[in-house]
């Protein structure tokens, strides 16, 4: 299906479609698409390459899609983004380097990204980031020196980040910060 053509569309649901195995390069024309939804599109592999055209994109769910191994580099364009879910995104193991680009971001959840092993050191940059699910990402094992410069964060989930062995010294500097999940981090040291 040709999906650029629906030039008005403003959101699209492809929930569910589990055996969707990837998207139309086309669908990177839906210039007014706000809600983009592809929860447990269990056979999606990858996005197209210049998926971060979609910039009137709000909200992108792209969580349970367990054959996901990465984001195009392009996503950090998406400069109106402000919710990005990727929950349990099994293969997803590692974000852009740029990531921190996407300044309008208040909610990012990636929790059970279970082979995720680092967060690029821009994400420090999310300035709007209020809050920041991570539970269950088994090989994370730091977190950047900086993240105290998320000073909009209001709830950070760590739980079951069992590789974890430090939380940097700036995590202090997070002021507006009303709940900190820590729960079955074995490795925590300080």
């Amino acid at each position: 299906m040709e999906f650029g053509k629906l030039h008005s569309l403003v959101k699209l649901d492809l929930s569910g479609c589990s055996q969707l195995g990837c998207l139309p390069n086309s669908i990177v024309h839906l210039s007014q698409l706000q809600t983009f939804q592809l929860f447990e599109c269990h056979k999606l592999e990858h996005l197209p390459v210049e998926f971060g055209k979609l910039q009137s994109l709000v909200e992108l769910n792209l969580s349970s899609c367990s054959q996901l191994g990465y984001l195009p580099d392009s996503i950090v364009h998406l400069s109106q983004l402000k919710t990005f879910r990727l929950s349990q995104c099994h293969k997803l193991d590692n974000l852009p380097m740029e990531f921190g680009k996407l300044q309008s971001l208040l909610d990012l959840n990636l929790s059970g990204c279970s082979q995720l092993g680092c967060l690029p050191d821009s994400i420090v940059h999310l300035s709007q980031l209020q809050t920041f699910e991570l539970s269950k990402c088994q090989k994370l094992d730091n977190l950047p020196m900086e993240f105290g410069k998320l000073q909009s964060l209001v709830e950070l989930n760590l739980s079951g980040c069992s590789q974890l062995g430090y939380l940097p010294n700036s995590i202090v500097h997070l002021s507006q910060l009303r709940t900190f999940q820590l729960s079955e981090c074995h490795k925590l040291e300080n």
